[in-house]
């Protein structure tokens, strides 16, 4: 993760100097040109590649350990009728999202999943799957982790 981004959010997490922190994390989105909330929890080991250049994560979103996030990702909330739900997806560890990947809606990702490049996952996703295409579909479901 990027510096500003932690900043930022450990700012919120202390309370009393969120313009501080919105500040921070306007410096994050500048230089790094991407839109990852502060405020959304995410877990000690995860990497965005390429500084998250284009990624957008919901303030909500929860992500967990070790995960590896390519360019272009979005976590984001579902828009219904033109009214922000406010929900966000749920991350498990060590999960590899590829670029251009959209995950969207108050749905959970299981341990170690793969979300292939471009794919749209608008349901839940077992540990241990891939998924691929628009609407996402998994293609396939292992065990461990090389078998996906």
């Amino acid at each position: 993760m990027n510096v500003f981004w932690k900043v930022s959010n450990k700012l919120y997490k202390i309370g009393g100097v969120k313009p501080l922190a919105r500040i921070a994390e306007l410096i994050s989105f500048i230089i790094n040109s991407n839109a990852i909330s502060a405020r959304a929890s995410i877990g000690k080991g995860t990497v965005f590649y390429h500084h998250g250049c284009g990624c957008v994560v919901h303030e909500n979103t929860i992500i967990g350990k070790n995960c590896n996030i390519f360019q272009n990702v979005t976590l984001g909330s579902k828009w219904t009728g033109g009214i922000c739900d406010g929900s966000a997806p749920v991350v498990g560890d060590n999960v590899f999202v590829g670029a251009g990947a959209v995950i969207i809606g108050p749905i959970r990702i299981g341990n170690n999943a793969i979300i292939g490049a471009n794919a749209v996952v608008l349901v839940d996703v077992p540990s241990y799957a891939t998924v691929l295409g628009v609407p996402g579909r998994i293609v396939k479901i292992g065990t461990n982790y090389k078998e996906c």
